[in-house]
Parts: structure tokens; sequence; C-alpha cells
């Protein structure tokens, strides 16, 4: 137990540091959000890739790299592999799950904003 999570701490110490120099790059030649658009559609599709391709690998190399690497890069691949797998099952709860976790998480971010400001006041 203390080993995986040892591993998912320094996978995603590497994936979030892969972010940041992504994030960087991009706001060198393109709009700040555009970094953040390129690192959640990009880690998607390489989530997605290398889903397929370590199918046959540890559980080690899986809790380094898939939970870790692309956790810290970002967790929208996960979000977008999620919503593949839901959609085996239902399109209904598919739509359900985009709609619910986009809009709760805009709301919940605006509500710790106000929390926040109304704290500092």
């Amino acid at each position: 137990m203390l080993f995986n999570g040892f591993l998912v701490f320094l996978g995603g110490g590497l994936g979030s540091l892969l972010r940041y120099l992504v994030n960087f790059v991009t706001q060198i030649y393109t709009f700040n959000q555009f970094g953040t658009f390129f690192v959640n559609t990009l880690g998607s599709f390489l989530f997605g890739f290398f889903i397929i391709l370590t199918k046959n690998k540890t559980e080690y190399f899986n809790l380094f790299f898939l939970t870790g690497v692309f956790g810290g890069f970002t967790t929208f691949s996960q979000f977008s592999y999620d919503v593949i797998s839901l959609q085996n099952e239902s399109n209904f709860q598919t739509v359900i799950y985009i709609i619910s976790s986009i809009l709760v998480s805009i709301l919940l971010a605006f509500a710790g904003i106000v929390l926040a400001n109304r704290i500092l006041k």
C-alpha cells in the first residue's frame, strides 16, 4: 500500500511538472487559456492511447504511469475515459455525468471564491 502510494506520488510529480512545462510553452505562443485546453485534450488522447498499450503491464507500472503521470498531467484524461466507459452502458447516464461534472465543478469553484472572499473581508 505504501509503495503503491509512493509510485503514484512520483508519477504525479512528473505529470504535474509536464503540465507546467506544456502550459509555459503554450503561453509563449498562444493565449493563456489555450494551455489548459491543450493539456486536457493531449492528456485525454494519450491516456486513451496508453491505456490500450499498457493493458498487459504490471499494476506498479499502471499506478506510476496511468494514475500518477496522467493524474498529475490532467484529471480530464480520466474524466474522458470515464465518459467513454459510461457510454457503453447508458447514453442518458453519460449525458448526466458530463453535464453535472462540468456544472457542479464550475458552481463549486464559484462558491469557493465567494466563501474565500467573505472570509478575507
